[in-house]
């Protein structure tokens, strides 16, 4: 046990200088690192570690005296104020950031670490760990009492939450998570610090020829605006991609879009390969645009709505979402669109269709609206 002075001594402003200009050098020296390193990885000294922590952990009397070291009030107080201290400097932030940022983006150090990671005798030892852990009913049962006294401190709770929230919020946090699901780099993992920026093509311009094209009714129900509440119909983009207009994600097969069929918490990315042009805008009221996200109760995914939305746009507006320019000029008057739009949904949908649309909005549609 460390005594009061030696606690003092080892926070003496000095001792703790002389120490991090000490450790500075030695890990700035290549060949010191290359030495400690072959070291710790010395079978023989991996072995007398392992032997020793495995001696240490089957004491109960070893074990006992460390957890009531560990759970001191005092030593809980100085770790937390050391940890506290640590992350409100900025500067120690930064050096924290800059190594782990140098070190992932070190192609042979972040190998090394996979290969650790998925060696088979590592997975298996940790495996064998934590069923060992997990079958024990006083482990669980310590476990268990600790996160009920965290999650039952409501101050503890803000602060994880307010922490989670900064972390998720954080767009180059997203960014690596969509492409750990992806695998890779895709347009859709395009994040912004603003508002999502959709296509430059994607204006007012447009927005009348898909309202026009489409008889400013709800693909779905038919519904208009009057019988949407007075609100106006949502323009969605068919594959979730709001740089549609202007970019898109193809390969050898042809032109698709990686979609998350998942949920929020298990993202499971879907790559969706698209038939004829990817560009396929719908027209929908409130309700319908938060119901095509999916719902796990009904068994619906965002996948089971683009390709009933594929088939509605075949079906009823004839493989047709958008005027061009040239043919909404035509219908128009002095640049101005005069009518409700065609007259759409000569197509009959489909008795999966029907079914699916039945089930998640509680109605049947009208497949003949005019």
């Amino acid at each position: 046990m460390r005594t009061d002075e030696h606690r003092a001594a080892l926070n003496d402003p000095e001792v703790k200088a002389r120490k991090s200009a000490a450790l500075k050098k030695f890990y700035e020296d290549p060949e010191a690192r290359a030495r400690n390193s072959a070291a710790q990885n010395d079978p023989e000294v991996k072995a007398r570690q392992s032997a020793a922590k495995k001696k240490f952990y089957e004491d109960p009397e070893a074990r006992a005296r460390n957890s009531a070291a560990q759970n001191d009030p005092e030593v809980k107080a100085r770790k937390s104020a050391a940890k506290k201290k640590f992350y409100e400097d900025p500067e120690a932030r930064a050096r924290q950031s800059a190594a782990l940022k140098k070190f992932y983006e070190d192609p042979e150090a972040r190998a090394r670490n996979s290969a650790a990671l998925n060696d088979p005798e590592v997975k298996a030892r940790k495996s064998a760990a934590l069923k060992k852990f997990y079958e024990d009913p006083e482990a669980r049962e310590r476990q268990s009492a600790a996160l009920k006294k965290f999650y039952e401190d409501p101050e503890a709770r803000e602060r994880k939450s307010a922490a989670l929230k900064k972390f998720y919020e954080d767009p180059e946090v997203k960014l690596k998570q969509k492409e750990a699901h992806v695998g890779g780099f895709c347009i859709q993992n395009i994040t912004y610090d603003e508002r999502k920026k959709y296509c430059e093509l994607w204006n007012p311009n447009l927005w009348r020829r898909i309202d026009a094209c489409q008889g400013n009714r709800s693909i779905i129900s038919g519904k208009t605006k009057e019988e949407n509440g007075g609100r106006a119909l949502s323009r969605h983009h068919v594959y979730w991609q709001e740089k549609a207009c202007c970019v898109w994600d193809e390969d050898a097969h042809g032109y698709y879009a990686m979609i998350d069929i998942g949920t929020k918490s298990k993202p499971e990315m879907y790559k969706h390969y698209i038939n004829g042009s990817p560009n396929k805008f719908v027209l929908l009221t409130h309700e319908e645009h938060g119901m095509i996200r999916g719902n796990k109760k009904l068994g619906t995914t965002k996948l089971t709505w683009i390709k009933t939305l594929e088939d509605l746009i075949e079906t009823k507006l004839d493989g047709k979402c958008f005027y061009t320019e040239e043919e909404y000029a035509e219908l128009s008057l002095g640049g101005r669109f005069t009518g409700e739009g065609r007259k759409v949904g000569h197509g009959k949908l489909t008795g999966e269709q029907i079914a699916i649309v039945k089930k998640a909005t509680g109605f049947e549609p009208d497949i003949n609206f005019s």
